[in-house]
C-alpha cells in the first residue's frame, strides 16, 4: 500500500511536465504524454516514444527495454562490469566513436541498478548520439533485465537542451519496480518474441 501511495504522489507531481503514470508487468513508469510525444513502438520487449524537436537535425526519444539474461551475476560489481562492457562495445568503429561514457551503481536505488551515460559520435553524419538511463535487474527475478533510457541525436558541436535533458531525467527517475507477474508473462505487449537474444555472455 505504501508503494502504491508513493506512486500516486509521483504521478501527480509529474503531470505538469507531460508524463502519465502507467503500470506494466513487473514495473511502473511515468510515460511521456502530450502533443509533442508519440509512441512509435510497443511490442513484447520494448516501448519507445519520440518527441518532436525544434529542428529536423535533432531527435529525442525515451524507451523501456526488457530481456531475460541466462547468466547470474555474483555481485553488484560484476553486473556493473557487464553493463559497462555491453554498452561500450562498438559494433562498427568506422561508423561510430565513443566520446564519453560513465557507469556507476546507484546507491539511492535499493535494487541492483547501474546509472549510465554514453556520448557517441556518428562519424558519417557528423552528429552526436547521447544515451542515458538505468540498467537494472528485477529484485524478484534476477534474470530479468530492464533498461529505461532517453536518447538524443544532435549536430556535432551542439548539446542536449536543458528542457529535454530534464524531461528525459524525469522519465528515467520515475521508473519503479512492482512485484513480478503472477503468471510469469513479462511481455510488455505483442508483436515480438518474449525472449531476447541479449545475454550476459
Amino acid at each position: 500500500m505504501a508503494r502504491l501511495s508513493r506512486w500516486i504522489v509521483l504521478a501527480l507531481l509529474l503531470q505538469p511536465i507531460g508524463l502519465v503514470a502507467a503500470a506494466f508487468p513487473g514495473f511502473a513508469v511515468a510515460t511521456p504524454a502530450g502533443e509533442a510525444w508519440r509512441q512509435v513502438q510497443h511490442n513484447a520487449v520494448s516501448i519507445v516514444w519520440m518527441r518532436r524537436t525544434p529542428d529536423s537535425a535533432s531527435s529525442f526519444g525515451a524507451a523501456v527495454l526488457t530481456s531475460r539474461l541466462n547468466t547470474r551475476f555474483e555481485d553488484d560489481d560484476s553486473f556493473l562490469d557487464w553493463v559497462r562492457r555491453s554498452k561500450s562495445a562498438n559494433p562498427d568503429p568506422e561508423q561510430f566513436a565513443v566520446r564519453e561514457s560513465s557507469y556507476a551503481l546507484d546507491p539511492a536505488i535499493a535494487e541492483r541498478c547501474v546509472r549510465y551515460r554514453t556520448l557517441i559520435e556518428v562519424l558519417p553524419a557528423s552528429t552526436l548520439l547521447e544515451v542515458a538511463g538505468l540498467a537494472c535487474l528485477h529484485p524478484d527475478e534476477p534474470g530479468r533485465y530492464f533498461d529505461v533510457q532517453y536518447s538524443a541525436r544532435y549536430p556535432l558541436g551542439g548539446k542536449l537542451a536543458d528542457d529535454l535533458a530534464n524531461e528525459g531525467a524525469a522519465f528515467v527517475d520515475s521508473f519503479r519496480f512492482n512485484a513480478g507477474p503472477a503468471d510469469g508473462d513479462w511481455s510488455l505487449g505483442s508483436g515480438a518474441p518474449v525472449e531476447s537474444r541479449r545475454d550476459a555472455a
